[in-house]
């Protein structure tokens, strides 16, 4: 990710903590003033903050890889001065599922701040996030259904769980994402991924040739859609364009590399559809905040 995660390792905990916490709480403040009031309908405002959940929330899935005994365990004895109200942990928990729209709300509008309106290309693909083995999946308690036994094709393997799908632009900032059974093919998804936007042109991998879907897109949303071709297709794009469509590509596997192997987004630890979803709500806001920080 071009060093993006480097401050990760190379600031100190205090100052990365702190940052986290003023530009979640600045983004909070933002949506709250435009909306025209505050998020709870009646009632006092915590003595802990929904700030301050959700800067615990990126420790625990930064630095500890989504451990929360651990990382809650570190937060208590090292960091109470920074969050003297800190709640134990399963009203943490309970008010941390609260706050996923919020979390997502102040993704988008640290994205809004970086994201260059003018560039219409998006990378989209997508990657597994596993629940629990496949052999497991039948007695798993926390998503039940069918829909969640997929085929991860690239790793030659199974998977029970989620596939998280995305848009990328070529800075590596995540647009759009979704979350979706892993069994659900990649160009389904595609719809409901980019369904606000428009204009933009879609770089995909070979799964996402489908000529329909492309005069679809471009007829209904002026989106101009470019997979890659397979070798043994008909319609094959020039040469160039081919290469030009692969060298893109790396992009946006360098930020699912990135999500997996920094903030261990492919194996969240929740216990609930709920906990999965804000996991990888809070792991995608993390990635967000990268751009502020490196």
């Amino acid at each position: 990710m071009n060093g993006l995660t480097d401050y990760i390792t190379e600031q100190p905990w205090e100052d990365t903590i702190t940052a986290w916490f003023v530009l979640v709480d600045d983004a909070y403040q933002r949506i709250v003033t435009k909306r025209g009031r505050r998020f709870r309908a009646s009632g006092p405002e915590p003595s802990f903050p929904d700030s301050e959940v959700i800067t615990v929330s990126l420790i625990i899935e930064t630095f500890f890889h989504g451990n929360e005994e651990l990382g809650y365990a570190f937060v208590y004895q090292y960091l109470l001065g920074m969050f003297p109200k800190l709640l134990d942990l399963d009203h943490f928990n309970a008010r941390r599922r609260e706050l996923v729209g919020v979390i997502e709300a102040i993704r988008r509008d640290l994205r809004d701040q970086k994201l260059n309106w003018a560039d219409p290309i998006r990378l989209v693909d997508s990657a597994p996030v596993t629940v629990v083995t496949y052999t497991r999946g039948a007695r798993c308690s926390s998503v039940v259904g069918s829909e969640y036994f997929g085929v991860v094709t690239s790793k030659k393997g199974k998977v029970y769980g989620f596939r998280l799908h995305a848009t990328v632009t070529v800075d590596q900032l995540i647009d759009e994402w979704v979350l979706a059974p892993s069994s659900v093919p990649d160009p389904q998804v595609l719809d409901e991924l980019v369904l606000e936007q428009r204009d933009l042109v879609l770089i995909g991998d070979k799964i996402y040739n489908d000529t329909e879907r492309e005069e679809r897109h471009w007829r209904k949303r002026g989106t101009l859609l470019l997979p890659l071709r397979k070798e043994n297709q008909k319609k094959q794009w020039p040469k160039g364009v081919q290469k030009a469509l692969g060298y893109f590509r790396h992009a946006v596997e360098t930020v699912f590399s990135t999500l997996s192997t920094v903030f261990n987004v492919e194996r969240p630890r929740g216990r609930s559809f709920a906990g999965y979803v804000v996991r990888v709500a809070t792991c995608i806001l993390a990635h967000t905040l990268c751009f502020f920080l490196a």
